[in-house]
């Protein structure tokens, strides 16, 4: 994978003017004015034992399992719902959380804890035969459990609230400045976690992030009725030369849909990929969310057309994009796609999973799986199968995350979780779904948790008491064998 480090854009600039505090600089494509502050005093509006950023069920599920170990806890979510991708993007689809046979769990702690809530009201779908997906849920009923989550572990949470700056002395983050209505404010703390999927904390902190020169798509999903009413969907290929009227994208691929579990008449329609877009540059999220809901709105009402049919209309936009990938911290470990897909055995190994390795293109998608299988899904819609492994090619059980990928070198006591951590773009293709990132905000919680009774920083939690605290707490971690 090529990375490109993320850096000031005051480097390798010439001052071109400086007049009534405001200083003119040119870089290698633009040219651009910057305001001088003047120094300020924030003021410190809480104090915790852990600080987690971001609060998608990575950021709680770390959150909730530190503060179960006794810490007090603050979160802080710049959406006003929890639950990131799941949630604010309406991503509704968890994956399977059994082994490669599919008989046995290797998924637990609070991933099931959320389903078995889920299905108690009667908002889950469980699919089967279970192939990648495993349960379909309601992401707003999923909010609200969330919500109940966090205020029943008295955890102090900042929604609509953004990371904007951080103190730090040598190794260790002394605070995390935050902006929300209430203004600039800061939250101290001696444990740190950044769960918020762009790196907000880690990168204001000044250790090292990675943005890949190919970043993976985005999507825009939106709820959308009257599908229900279609006795079947138009072929793809019939809708092309008409949506390229539209200046519908013909490298998209087809749009596809879920059920709105609780609400059979609504279906969740995930849009055209967008591709080449980095939604770590706000001016690209913004274009990117526009020209999203323009691709479904051409989408339906040429659906609309071919099949005769009553409006389909949009009755709710999802919050946020549906985003794959941006940056990635510099970790101790960084995680391979040949460990991966030959599930290799790590000894600090916190989470594991199935999920194939995923990457998605301007050609279409390429899905390995464990067992030796590929799939090539392209844009048009069709799927070829092969093998990439021999026959008799060992099936590993599952793959496994180690503990250092979530360990960002030089810091003491910050860890990343979820999309963040450390990995290739093989193996980040595999491990970025949401089953395996709830794993590892669950460990970072535990890690916290274990560093503050040690009074050590996270480098020096001891793998072994940290895997055995996660099972005693409900994960499914397999035993290991040493490295």
């Amino acid at each position: 994978m090529c990375f490109v480090h993320d850096m000031m854009p005051l480097l390798h600039l010439s001052v071109l003017q400086h007049e009534a505090g405001i200083q003119r600089i040119a870089g290698p494509h633009f040219l651009m004015s910057l305001i001088h502050e003047s120094a300020r005093a924030t003021p410190v509006c809480h104090e915790a034992d852990l600080c987690v950023i971001g609060g998608s069920c990575t950021g709680v599920f770390a959150a909730v399992r530190a503060a179960r170990l006794g810490l007090s806890v603050a979160l802080v979510e710049q959406n006003t719902l929890l639950g990131g991708m799941a949630t604010a993007a309406q991503v509704n689809e968890w994956h399977s959380v059994n082994d490669t046979s599919g008989t046995r769990r290797i998924i637990g702690g609070l991933t099931l804890e959320i389903v078995e809530r889920l299905r108690h009201r009667g908002i889950l779908q469980e699919i089967a035969p279970v192939h990648r997906g495993q349960f379909r849920f309601n992401s707003a009923e999923l909010a609200v459990e969330l919500d109940d989550l966090v205020r029943t572990h008295r955890i102090r949470v900042f929604l609509a609230a953004r990371c904007v700056a951080a103190s730090r002395v040598g190794s260790r983050i002394t605070s995390a400045i935050i902006e929300d209505r209430s203004g600039r404010r800061a939250i101290t703390a001696p444990l740190f976690i950044d769960a918020s999927g762009d790196g907000d904390l880690l990168r204001h902190a000044g250790f090292v992030a990675e943005k890949p020169a190919v970043l993976q798509p985005v999507n825009l999903q939106a709820i959308v009725a009257g599908f229900d009413a279609l006795p079947s969907l138009p072929e793809w290929s019939d809708l092309q030369l008409l949506l390229a009227a539209h200046d519908y994208p013909e490298a998209n691929s087809r749009p596809w849909h879920f059920p709105v579990p609780g609400a059979p008449a609504l279906r969740n329609l995930f849009g055209a990929r967008l591709n080449g877009v980095d939604a770590g540059d706000a001016d690209a999220y913004t274009a990117a969310l526009f020209e999203g809901r323009r691709l479904h709105r051409a989408y339906l009402d040429i659906v609309r057309t071919r099949a005769a049919c009553a409006p389909l209309p949009v009755v709710a936009w999802a919050h946020a994009l549906g985003v794959r990938e941006t940056r990635h911290a510099h970790c101790h470990h960084r995680l391979t796609g040949d460990e991966i897909l030959h599930g290799r055995v790590f000894a600090d190994s916190i989470a594991q999973g199935t999920y194939p390795v995923d990457i998605h293109s301007v050609g279409g998608t390429v899905l390995r799986y464990l067992d030796g299988y590929e799939e090539r899904l392209s844009r048009h819609g069709t799927t070829t199968r092969h093998r990439w492994q021999p026959d008799d090619a060992p099936v590993p059980a599952c793959y496994h995350i180690p503990y250092r990928s979530l360990l960002p070198l030089e810091a003491d006591n910050l860890l990343v979780a979820g999309r963040l951590l450390d990995a290739d773009r093989e193996a980040f293709g595999g491990v970025r779904v949401m089953v395996n990132m709830n794993q590892t905000g669950e460990a970072a919680g535990v890690a916290a948790a274990l560093a503050l009774r040690a009074s050590s920083g996270f480098p020096a939690v001891p793998p072994a008491t940290l895997r055995a605290a996660l099972n005693t707490g409900g994960s499914l971690l397999l035993p290991q064998s040493k490295e």
